[in-house]
């Protein structure tokens, strides 16, 4: 089994974990990629003595049973021989973000069905998105990809550095022969947003800001020749952008995110994130901060003091 090749999934023993691997295995027959699972069980601190050790065996125990379920559920998928399992003793949000970096992706449950259970694996799911070094896709407990609806969407916040976003939306498209939906929702940051409009010119605002999404795109386009059939459209809309972004994925395969770009180390989930990874209805991906798209025909040279578009790389 490669680390290079393999995707991490979360299990918990509960039917998001049960989603999780679905969606993960899906994924991995794309690459022929292998699926490690990882059950993370609580233990007590080092400096600790517990008066019943049997307790913490009773733990091992259990957690290997829930392991050795969603082994042989996941080699129905993609057989055994593409499946290993580790059960972790530990806090749950490191260990887990501690293995990603030995992983491609993550996938994580998130089990919508009882409350309070969502309150714990909600916490967890976007504690993990928000600080793994990998992408992390959370899918809803309830999802199924058995009627694929060949659509996926990407949510821009920052239009104008919107190519490295675009171009993991393309990939996923391309994969799925399914179009793509390139999305910007925008409001002001104030409770006087509709009397604050009312002094703007909202239509130049939105034409700038679909100026730099199509110009985001043509830059991921030329990253991702392979998906150069991909169906694009652009849509910039003015409202709640949580609101906006969970109807325009309603009918999606995919739903993909980016973290905060300017937070340190590798940025962080936002308010719109969190409310996006609770309320959407498709899978949500989840990409750390990811880097602009600059290509060689991109490159602008400034001869005596004009600035001039590089028409080809200079030889070697």
């Amino acid at each position: 089994m490669s680390e290079n090749n393999r995707i991490l999934v979360g299990i918990d023993g509960g039917e998001g974990g049960r989603a999780a691997i679905a969606y993960a295995a899906a994924e991995a027959g794309l690459d022929d990629a292998d699926l490690w699972l990882m059950h993370v069980s609580l233990s007590e601190p080092a400096d600790v003595i517990h008066p019943y050790p049997w307790l913490s065996q009773d733990s091992r125990n259990s957690g290997m049973q829930v392991l050795r379920k969603a082994a042989d559920e996941a080699a129905t998928y993609v057989g055994a021989d593409h499946v290993s399992g580790t059960l972790l003793e530990g806090r749950t949000v490191p260990g887990l973000v501690h293995a990603a970096a030995k992983a491609r992706l993550v996938v994580l449950g998130d089990d919508r069905k009882h409350g309070l259970e969502h309150i714990v694996t909600g916490s967890i799911t976007h504690r993990v998105a928000g600080h793994a070094p990998v992408p992390v896709v959370v899918v809803p407990s309830d999802w199924s990809g058995e009627q694929p609806a060949r659509r996926v969407v990407v949510a821009v916040k920052d239009c104008e550095s919107s190519a490295g976003l675009i171009a993991q939306g393309l990939r996923h498209a391309a994969d799925r022969d399914a179009e793509l939906v390139v999305i910007h929702a925008w409001q002001l940051d104030t409770v006087y947003d509709d009397m604050t409009l009312s002094h703007l010119d909202v239509t130049e605002w939105e034409k700038s800001a679909r100026r730099a999404l199509d110009e985001g795109l043509g830059r991921a386009r030329r990253r991702e020749p392979r998906a150069s059939g991909v169906e694009v459209s652009v849509d910039v809309r003015h409202g709640q952008p949580a609101r906006v972004i969970v109807n325009a994925a309603a009918n999606a395969d995919l739903l993909v995110i980016g973290r905060r770009r300017h937070s340190f180390p590798l940025g962080r989930l936002g308010s719109t994130g969190r409310a996006l990874l609770r309320e959407s209805r498709c899978p949500v991906e989840i990409q750390p901060p990811v880097p602009d798209v600059i290509t060689i025909d991109d490159l602008v040279l400034e001869h005596e003091g004009r600035i001039e578009k590089a028409e080809e790389a200079p030889a070697l």
